[in-house]
């Protein structure tokens, strides 16, 4: 097949996908990998697309601009209260927890065990006024300023406190997610307060769906290897599942079954 014409079909797969895996483009166009790769190279360079890990996305699925939280709430909303079960289940009584700002996150706190004793520290108001009110919880603010749209704590305040930290578990939240650009984030402001969120924890996990994934934003917060686990929904592409494990990241899927009213426990 001839340069162009791959170049061609390469991109009519992405306008129809939006991400595609380097074997699947091998299988595709008839090519060798390394002539693939040349392709993916040169594209990239003309702006055509992103290259990551094992393939390539459409540069419109690099992450620029922020969701408020009302939109965020509305995307995936299944896969994200699935994801949020399977990280809440992972909680003992008496743990300590910091919940990352978002929609997920809240999804976790939603699904955290009323009858665990718990202390919860979070940046999120959503999350704090959600928690506020169950006895068996010990809920606590960072502080900070008051991000409008998405009801978020940022801001020196909310970073120093959170590096006093040393909790049981982190559940952080991430705009793209990419086993080559790693984690990584819409606001630049965010970065250090979830870097310091990762360094608080035991353990840390990223709590995001599957379309977060292949995906590039603007900032960074840190490779895949800075956290202990990644949880999503089945969606995810096996190229992108391996490439996370072999990240040496922990990787639990789940599947996303029909809606569900109220919380776990």
């Amino acid at each position: 097949m001839l340069k162009n014409r791959r170049h061609e079909q390469i991109l009519e797969v992405l306008q129809k996908k939006g991400y595609v895996g380097l074997a699947e483009l091998v299988d595709e166009l008839g090519a060798s990998s390394a002539t693939v790769r040349r392709d993916l190279a040169y594209l990239e360079e003309h702006n055509l697309l992103v290259r990551t890990h094992g393939g390539a996305m459409t540069a419109s699925r690099s992450t620029s601009l922020e969701p408020s939280l009302k939109v965020k709430r509305g995307r995936m909303p299944e896969a994200k209260r699935a994801i949020g079960q399977a990280a809440a289940a992972l909680v003992s009584p008496g743990e300590t927890i910091l919940l990352d700002a978002g929609s997920t996150t809240w999804e976790v706190a939603n699904c955290l065990p009323r009858q665990f004793h718990l202390e919860i520290v979070s940046n999120d108001l959503e999350i704090l006024k959600l928690l506020a009110d169950i006895p068996s919880f010990e809920v606590v603010d960072t502080g900070g300023v008051v991000r409008r749209s998405v009801y978020s704590l940022m801001g020196h305040v909310t970073e120093n406190f959170i590096r006093s930290l040393r909790v049981n578990w982190t559940f952080l939240g991430a705009d793209a997610i990419d086993p080559q650009y790693g984690i990584t984030n819409v606001n630049l402001e965010e970065v250090p307060i979830k870097q310091a969120m990762i360094r608080a924890a035991m353990k840390a996990v990223i709590v995001a769906d599957h379309t977060k994934f292949g995906c590039a934003a603007f900032a960074s917060v840190g490779s895949l290897r800075d956290v202990h686990m990644v949880i999503t929904d089945s969606g995810l592409s096996p190229e992108l599942a391996n490439a996370v494990r072999e990240a040496g990241v922990e990787l639990q899927l789940v599947s996303v079954g029909p809606p569900s009213d109220g919380h776990v426990g």
